[in-house]
């Protein structure tokens, strides 16, 4: 069933605080992107939408994205709502659900990402439109959205966040368990040297 879920990966921010393409920082010997994607593969997932903006044509040098759908945001200046906005407009009509995955967030566990869908089902089998999100501690990614949640969305101003959406719909929002890894982001380079050390890993 997960097949009819969309992955959504924004990788279209200027990565101003990291210094270099999220998306190309190297991670026990793979790319942030690629082990997203890896991910997406192994949990069974549709083919993933990879937003693109700033340094899309380093990203698309150095990541395999064959195996993915790349659009590009070229409004990224205007914020990541704009980028969401631009992924979800991507998702194929098929799509049951997708999730919002920035690329920051990229050492998530396939089986995390299954349990995301698994609730996700259960829960549509009461018909419900549910939110699902992995929680440790507080609140991370990726977070898989119903999809009649699309067109408020795409309604919201640049100012708005996505999770604007689970203020308005709390009743709808299913929380689920689950490592740090989900709330691990990779915003600066100490981010990703404590990345690094959690993995074991010494690349540059």
């Amino acid at each position: 069933m997960n097949h009819y879920l969309s992955p959504v990966v924004l990788s279209a921010g200027a990565s101003s605080r990291m210094g270099r393409p999220k998306a190309l920082l190297d991670l026990g010997g793979r790319l942030a992107l690629d082990r997203i994607l890896d991910t997406c593969a192994l949990a069974g997932f549709a083919e993933a939408v990879v937003v693109l903006g700033a340094a899309s044509e380093e990203i698309t040098a150095g990541c395999d994205l064959k195996r993915a759908r790349t659009v590009v945001n070229a409004d990224w200046e205007r914020g990541m709502t704009t980028s969401v906005q631009c992924g979800v407009r991507a998702i194929p009509d098929f799509a049951e659900g997708f999730l919002v995955w920035p690329v920051d967030v990229p050492l998530v566990p396939a089986a995390t990402a299954r349990e995301l869908g698994l609730r996700f089902w259960i829960l549509r089998q009461n018909r419900r439109n549910p939110i699902v999100v992995p929680k440790a501690g507080r609140r991370g990614h990726p977070v898989l959205f119903d999809r009649s949640y699309a067109a408020e969305i795409l309604a919201l101003r640049d100012s708005e966040p996505p999770r604007a959406i689970l203020e308005r719909h709390p009743e709808a929002v299913e929380e689920i368990e689950a490592g740090e890894e989900v709330v691990r982001d990779l915003d600066t380079p100490e981010d990703l040297d404590a990345a690094r050390k959690s993995l074991g890993g010494l690349h540059s």
